[in-house]
């Protein structure tokens, strides 16, 4: 009988043994993986959605900044002279421009970290790189963390030969700052 108690207790000590090295294995790597972030990819990938007529080509926005760069080809029909852009988080209460920032959509240079894309044509089946800061609030510019999401809306105020002008949001935006 005691030989029989003792096998017993040297099984149950091996089980414990080799499943408790095991589970301390199991845990300092996962506590590895967690720490260096191997297996945290952004769960947010950048996005442009733009409207029929309309396609995002490259897009990004820089973190520390708020600079959005897109660049936006059109395929309405005929060219367009882009008059004014705007980037904001929210739309008007009246849904007709951006409720921060570029408000009318306008070629004020304060909006732009360049140049104004004030009457820049884009004929259609082309397009056209356009920087401009993103708002978040009424006088703040959307800066951000790397690798933390904006998301947002574009605006274009364009004119149509014969049509006349028209502001319209283009694009809807889900980038991750970079």
């Amino acid at each position: 009988m005691p030989l029989k108690k003792a096998r017993r207790s040297q099984a149950a000590i091996d089980f414990v043994t080799s499943y408790g090295i095991a589970l301390v294995i199991v845990t300092i790597a996962i506590a590895v993986v967690y720490k260096t972030s191997i297996l945290s990819p952004s769960l947010v990938t950048s996005s442009c959605s733009a409207i029929p007529g309309f396609s995002c080509d490259v897009y990004t926005i820089q973190a520390l900044t708020g600079i959005l760069t897109v660049t936006l080809s059109q395929a309405t029909g005929g060219p367009i002279s882009v008059n004014g852009a705007a980037c904001s988080s929210l739309g008007s209460s009246t849904g007709s421009g951006p409720q921060f920032g570029n408000v009318g959509v306008t070629a004020n240079a304060l909006y732009y970290p360049g140049s104004p894309p004030s009457s820049n044509t884009i004929y259609s089946d082309s397009g056209t790189t356009l920087q401009l800061y993103c708002y978040t609030s009424s006088n703040a510019i959307a800066s951000g963390s790397v690798g933390n999401s904006f998301i947002g809306y574009l605006w274009l105020n364009y004119t149509v030969p014969n049509y006349g002008n028209t502001i319209q949001e283009v694009a809807s935006l889900n980038l991750v700052y970079s």
